[in-house]
């Protein structure tokens, strides 16, 4: 986890939970001939720090991050 940050819920999964996502993942990116990569990573915001999407980072209700 020390390149990955404490408010993202990708980061803090277990190793083996995002060794599975990561597999899940590269077999829908292929299905799809990587148009849904390109999707995700043209159109969706991402974390400066840890690169995964923002919506999955834990937030207080006034919007900024539990940091």
């Amino acid at each position: 986890m020390a390149n990955g940050c404490r408010d993202c819920r990708t980061c803090t999964k277990a190793g083996l939970t995002r060794m599975g996502q990561d597999w899940v993942l590269a077999s829908v990116y292929l299905c799809t001939v990587g148009l849904l990569f390109v999707v995700k990573r043209g159109v969706l915001r991402h974390c400066p720090q840890c690169k995964h999407l923002l919506s999955g980072h834990r937030r207080r209700i006034d919007g900024s991050f539990q940091d």
